[in-house]
């Protein structure tokens, strides 16, 4: 196993941050644990993924980290930021949270949207439960590592038994010059017969600073719970971001994530869905759009434990400038999973001769009984399209516009949050336009666009349509 030296981060500087949140020593032994794992892993364990290290990988130490937390003015920090209209929502500047409300409602049934330090807090022998057996493991990943031993804040997000939120859970982070890096342990839970709607959102304010975001995030779907969980990245074109996510599925659950990314100079993002239970259904919506030099690392694998469980993930992007992306992606079905159905897919459209991107799509299948494809293209621009749309008056950039909002329609309109979903088109053109644009309400999109995406249709069965199974 290779040898990383790393200057700052190492066992002063974990028991330091430990400290300053005053936690428990079962904790601080955890934090110096994945320190260990974090100096040993090299940036990447598996063989097929090695050769794409040079290109995306980036040295981490170069990114600060300070123990304690800074004090925020809510007004100044998040002034344009909000309408007002806001419910259900935690805000965080930097690395410290300046604000949660939950509705009377939710609180009366049990609901939970709090730190993951408030979290410890009040209730330490859950939040060790989770800690002990949790799903994105030190030794899995280097960067996973890495969020447990140093991790500065992170969201708790609690949904009790067969309590129903009908509306999401809401999250914003907002980055403004932060003075050190913003590194989270998140957990996201539906209890048995729940439901679970969490949207998340990260920006950045003012001036573009060399910033790291990374976090740890676990969604835990007991049996017959149902969790719709998004996230929306648009961070300027100096930051980092580092995503590990897992998805726990239990009997005859239903867990959908969606994610947008748009900014970031460099985007590192693993998920893993475990079908580990029977019946459980799992679908995944990645989808970005890149420029300038950006570079975005990804990587899903759906997991098949379990009988009778099927899974789904599309990745869709749009690549500019210079910029580079890599999907990575594993479909594996253990030999009991009979009757297991996944589907894997990739598709990338390059703009210009300066942007790359690869796909590496993998299978491994130990049960006859089940359907398992994977799908990848990438290509460019197609020029008939263009002249379809130019010849019947449209200018060229307003052509090459609609091509691309067309382009991820197919994954858009299966978002199932609709925040999520208008927000994403409306968010996707602004930056085909060089704005930044924020998720907004819906009255405020429908003011400033006169229009919003069409409602969720049922789509038809991806496995009928593929041509393996015609």
């Amino acid at each position: 196993m290779s040898q990383t030296a790393v200057s700052s981060f190492d066992a002063d500087l974990v028991r330091s941050l430990s400290a300053s949140f005053r936690e428990p020593g079962w904790l601080t032994n955890f934090r110096l644990d994945a320190l260990k794992q974090f100096v040993e892993l090299p940036p990447e364990k598996n063989p097929l993924y090695t050769k794409y290290v040079s290109t995306f990988d980036f040295p981490i130490d170069k990114y600060p980290m300070v123990p304690g937390q800074t004090k925020v003015d809510f007004r100044s920090f998040f002034g344009g930021y909000l309408t007002g209209k806001e419910r259900d929502i935690v805000l965080q500047a930097n690395e410290t949270q300046v604000h949660a409300e939950l509705g009377e409602e939710l609180a009366s049934k049990g609901v939970n949207l709090m730190s993951f330090h408030q979290a410890l807090a009040a209730d330490e022998e859950r939040v060790r439960a989770l800690i002990e057996h949790r799903l994105v493991k030190s030794s899995s990943d280097r960067y996973a590592a890495f969020v447990n031993a140093f991790f500065n804040g992170g969201i708790f997000v609690r949904v009790p038994r067969g309590v129903t939120l009908d509306r999401p859970l809401r999250r914003m982070l907002l980055l403004d010059a932060p003075r050190t890096s913003i590194v989270e342990q998140n957990f996201v839970i539906a209890e048995q017969e729940a439901k679970l709607v969490f949207l998340e959102e990260f920006y950045s304010k003012g001036p573009a600073v060399q910033s790291l975001l990374a976090s740890n995030t676990e969604i835990l779907a007991r049996p017959a719970s149902h969790v719709d969980f998004s996230s929306i990245q648009l961070l300027d074109e100096q930051a980092a971001h580092i995503s590990n996510r897992a998805v726990d599925l239990s009997n005859d659950s239903k867990a959908t994530v969606s994610s947008l990314s748009l900014g970031g100079v460099v985007s590192r993002s693993r998920m893993n869905f475990l079908l580990n239970g029977r019946g459980s259904l799992a679908e995944g919506f990645e989808i970005f759009f890149t420029d300038a030099k950006q570079k975005y690392d990804f990587e899903t694998n759906l997991i098949h434990n379990s009988p009778d469980s099927t899974g789904s993930t599309q990745a869709r992007g749009v690549l500019k400038g210079e910029s580079q992306s890599i999907f990575k992606g594993m479909i594996k079905i253990v030999n009991a999973a009979k009757n297991s159905r996944s589907y894997l897919a990739h598709h990338a459209m390059i703009l210009e001769r300066s942007a790359r991107s690869d796909a590496v799509p993998s299978l491994e299948i130990d049960n006859n009984e089940v359907r398992a494809t994977h799908s990848a293209s990438v290509a460019q621009i197609d020029d008939e399209q263009l002249f379809y749309l130019m010849a019947r008056g449209l200018p060229s950039d307003e052509a090459r516009k609609m091509v691309v909002l067309g382009f991820f329609e197919p994954v858009l309109s299966r978002v199932p949050i609709e925040q999520t979903r208008e927000g994403a088109r409306f968010m996707i053109e602004g930056k085909w336009q060089g704005e930044k644009r924020r998720l907004i309400d819906r009255e405020t999109l429908l003011a400033a666009t006169g229009e919003l995406t069409p409602e969720v249709k049922e789509s038809e069965d991806i496995f009928e349509r593929h041509y393996k199974y015609r």
